[in-house]
């Protein structure tokens, strides 16, 4: 599964939050198969009102949870009313390591991206239901690749939709 680049939409929204030079690669969210298993499962208990928290819940992840891979950067923007935004740049990601259960793996096509950055606190990120995570993880480790640095565009770039 490739994943898509930013539409103009995502761009212009994104605009203030790059800095010179800087492109979004890829801007992504929870899983669309996590989010809609999930979604039709709460749904008839929302209708007995059991399953509303976690029905509002669900949505409110689906709508502001963001995961956005930039030329220089991760950043995680999570919020819609208030925001808190985490940035990484790729010079000081160490490694990244997958963590799916077993529906992650096989149901979902999800995982938890544990992002460890050198730093004074050493402090990880943790990227939360995000779909096919193991590209996830090939694409930042191409970018973050010091042999990719030289100039040529990475492999993974090319191979995303247009």
């Amino acid at each position: 599964m490739a994943f898509k680049r930013p539409t103009r939409h995502q761009k212009k929204k994104l605009e203030k939050l790059l800095g010179r030079d800087e492109e979004a690669i890829v801007v992504t969210s929870i899983g669309d198969r996590y989010f809609w298993i999930n979604f039709l499962l709460f749904f008839p208990l929302a209708l007995i009102f059991i399953g509303i928290p976690k029905l509002s819940h669900l949505v409110r992840m689906k709508q502001s949870y963001h995961y956005i891979l930039t030329t220089r950067r991760f950043l995680i923007i999570r919020g819609i009313f208030s925001r808190k935004i985490v940035t990484a740049p790729l010079s000081a990601i160490t490694h990244v390591t997958i963590e799916q259960s077993f529906a992650q793996r096989y149901l979902y096509n999800t995982g938890h991206l544990v992002v460890i950055t050198a730093g004074f606190d050493q402090r990880e990120i943790v990227i939360e239901h995000v779909s096919n995570p193991v590209g996830f993880k090939l694409l930042i480790e191409e970018l973050t690749d010091k042999l990719d640095q030289a100039g040529e565009e990475p492999r993974a770039l090319r191979s995303l939709s247009p």
